[in-house]
């Protein structure tokens, strides 16, 4: 509740961060902000091509492959995007450290909401692309985009509490990161389901945290339904969910007290 409060009573400083974060990532760049939408716009078209001609695989929709594995693409650049990019979080808003009424778990929101900002803008290009290429309609469930995106982003900022106090005191931390994406990247659904592996094998990787919202987002983006397990998996997910917050912060609020002397 008093993140929530700190959030509010710092509304503006946020959208100006959030902005700054933005804008940042490509100044003094020839072609400025436009690279936020057109770098992934190019991995998309290329991940497009690739699926679409290169690779002829089957899945559980009755969608082309290209338009079955795009949304978990496109899901997957907000869900990187936002974890690397509080590793050093702490340090590049070192000064907010000043200002003593600032909540600095704060930083880790403005990383997830600058992700989220660019990837609104993907996902209206990918559902414009979905229904112009291969003409898949939307109905109710697509609605269900706003709750995985509001899942995914407190798994993340659960994780991001973890991963931005460590990242002010290890430099290592980066490469743990690095390693842990890859793993993930392979291991969640992205490319397959888990129902084509063995039984065991599909278990360990539907208990693996990211697969309920990234499922999740591909079957509302196909407008396709939840499945008959979805009360479980909801539930499961929301236990890991508030587990790892609670380690994250308990990690973060350790340490915040020496974030100034290593910033």
């Amino acid at each position: 509740m008093s993140l929530l409060s700190n959030l509010f009573h710092n509304k503006k400083l946020i959208k100006s961060l959030v902005r700054r974060d933005i804008v940042a990532a490509y100044f003094g760049s020839i072609f400025g902000n436009t690279w936020v939408v057109v770098d992934p716009l190019i991995n998309i078209l290329i991940t497009l091509i690739f699926f679409q001609f290169a690779i002829k695989s089957s899945n559980p929709e009755n969608v082309p492959y290209a338009a079955w594995v795009l949304p978990a693409i496109i899901f997957w650049s907000f869900i990187s995007l936002a974890i690397n990019s509080t590793i050093n979080s702490i340090k590049e808003y070192s000064f907010l450290l000043r200002h003593k009424s600032i909540d600095m778990r704060l930083i880790v929101v403005i990383k997830i909401l600058a992700a989220a900002i660019v990837h609104l803008i993907l996902l209206l290009i990918l559902l414009a692309l979905l229904w112009i290429l291969y003409g898949i309609k939307f109905n109710y469930y697509t609605f269900l985009l706003i709750y995985y995106l509001l899942a995914m982003s407190f798994l993340i900022f659960g994780m991001g509490l973890l991963i931005s106090s460590l990242g002010a005191f290890l430099k290592d931390t980066r490469n743990f990161v690095a390693i842990f994406i890859q793993l993930e990247f392979w291991t969640s659904p992205i490319f397959w389901e888990p129902d084509r592996f063995p039984k065991a094998v599909a278990l360990i990787m539907k208990l693996n945290p990211f697969y309920y919202p990234i499922h999740g987002y591909r079957q509302a983006v196909l407008a396709s339904p939840f499945g008959s397990d979805f009360a479980l998996q909801t539930t499961y997910f929301w236990i890991v969910v508030i587990a790892i917050y609670f380690f994250g912060n308990w990690v973060f609020t350790k340490l915040s007290p020496a974030f100034g002397d290593v910033t």
